[in-house]
């Protein structure tokens, strides 16, 4: 029994793994491209980039591996059946609910694995993505140069620069585009070359160009104040680095429990659920595991996937409604997941108890 214990609980947890990692793969490198394509046109810098998708990790895979368990308990399943090894196991003693105890054993590995990534390592994870994002955001025009592309917001400041120095100081034949307080003319700037100063007492950064012209007007004007100049600073707009990330999925688990912010409780809940879903789709991947040998081992597999999605989409769809302070989205939460979890039994020993039901009722009209 240990033996065949040992097979089926490596069986299930190197298919769940593997399932969760090529889901992975190609989740993070979505998102990495989309980051990528990000750092290119300089809003974000090149090793952020690399910080961020390591720190969405925790994330993804405590929402891939309920995912990666469920498919990967109807993989195994599957092959035994084809291989007829999982009708030796039956007609050996083994029962349908010693199946299932065998199995909760790498279903459980799982569902404390995802535990521990959604109620501890995602939140903290989650928060370092927001903080980079918001420092990244926060960042002066010069940081975020990149030589041969118009940088900054046309509503406040554009910076272009042909080339850059290696150390990244130095800007050549720079164009700074400026637009004042309201009221005021917007500024065109151009400079042979350019580089970043620290400004002490003013605790303000500023790019001293050199060799250049400042240009003053209204587009579609004559009237243009046009001055040459040896040395010119402009201020570079910047703000003060103070992070404020309050959103649910940022903060650690302790502070959300007894929130009464609608948000928080919503997040509470997911990341509750979570573990729990990967125990309870155990007992619906067990019974569309088990497959006639004829119809092959993925003869159930779309209605299975089709089962997991209308479960993940109706507790994202609950905790939507929790966010927005809907009445009783949190029971029916909890309706949900003990619906899936009475589907599951049901599908597993549905028949065994229809089938003592009617031997009851056939003793009891015997007699």
């Amino acid at each position: 029994m240990s033996l065949i214990t040992r097979y089926i609980n490596k069986e299930v947890l190197i298919s769940a793994f593997a399932v969760s990692m090529v889901l992975l793969l190609i989740i993070s490198s979505s998102r990495f491209a989309h980051y990528l394509s990000r750092a290119v046109t300089g809003e974000l810098d090149a090793e952020a980039v690399l910080a961020i998708i390591v720190n969405l990790l925790p994330a993804y895979l405590s929402t891939l591996l309920p995912l990666g368990g469920f498919l990967g308990v109807l993989l195994t399943l599957g092959k035994l059946s084809v291989d007829n090894e999982l009708t030796v196991l039956f007609a050996n003693g083994i029962s349908q609910k010693q199946l299932v105890q065998i199995i909760l054993v790498p279903l459980s590995i799982l569902a404390f694995l995802v535990a521990t990534l959604s109620l501890w390592l995602a939140p903290e994870a989650s928060r370092n993505v927001e903080e980079i994002l918001y420092t990244q955001s926060h960042t002066s025009e010069f940081d975020s140069v990149v030589a041969g592309r118009f940088q900054g917001k046309i509503e406040r400041q554009v910076i272009y620069a042909q080339s850059m120095s290696d150390d990244r100081q130095q800007l050549k034949n720079v164009f700074v585009f400026n637009r004042p307080i309201a009221g005021e003319a917007p500024v065109l700037i151009k400079a042979t070359s350019a580089r970043q100063i620290f400004d002490e007492a003013y605790k303000t950064r500023y790019l001293l160009l050199k060799d250049g012209s400042r240009t003053q007007g209204q587009p579609g004007e004559l009237d243009y104040t046009i001055t040459s100049f040896e040395e010119l600073a402009v201020r570079l707009f910047t703000e003060e680095l103070e992070v404020n990330i309050t959103r649910g999925f940022t903060l650690p688990t302790l502070m959300l429990m007894g929130s009464s912010n609608a948000d928080h409780r919503a997040q509470l809940y997911w990341r509750i659920s979570l573990p729990l879903m990967t125990l309870i789709l155990s007992f619906v991947a067990i019974s569309l595991g088990q497959v006639n040998p004829r119809k092959g081992r993925f003869a159930r597999l779309l209605p299975a996937i089709l089962v997991y999605l209308v479960y993940l989409s109706a507790l994202t769809s609950l905790r939507d409604d929790m966010t927005r302070s809907v009445a009783n989205a949190d029971i029916k939460i909890w309706l949900l997941h003990l619906s899936v979890f009475t589907l599951g039994l049901f599908l597993l020993f549905g028949r065994q108890w229809f089938r003592q039901l009617s031997k009851g009722g056939s003793t009891s009209a015997s007699a």
